[in-house]
């Protein structure tokens, strides 16, 4: 897959993941948008919270899975690296909770 595929189809892998990276993550963004996505991710019975959870946390147990440099497409990260970017973004959004892993 290349380009922006999760624009066109909202059921492609990560799409969720990537399109709320790029809608809150991404330097380009809203200067609260960062905030906002924090904000949103309490609300625990919204579907793309859900479905943002879950890709996130596949994400980070499995980064390869997650289509090449499409985090980076999205977000446009300084964190180095997909690991570490997610690794935020999980630790920032669920302070509470441990960072998934396998």
């Amino acid at each position: 897959m290349t380009g922006r595929f999760w624009q066109d189809d909202p059921d492609a892998p990560f799409a969720t993941l990537l399109w709320m990276a790029e809608a809150h993550c991404h330097p380009e963004a809203d200067d609260d948008a960062y905030d906002a996505l924090k904000r949103l991710v309490r609300r625990q019975d919204d579907p793309d919270v859900i479905r943002f959870k879950e890709e996130l946390t596949a994400a980070i147990r499995d980064p390869g899975q997650v289509p090449e440099d499409a985090l980076y497409d999205a977000a446009q990260f300084s964190d180095g690296s997909d690991e570490k970017f997610l690794a935020r973004l999980w630790r920032d959004l669920y302070p509470g909770e441990s960072l998934p892993s396998d």
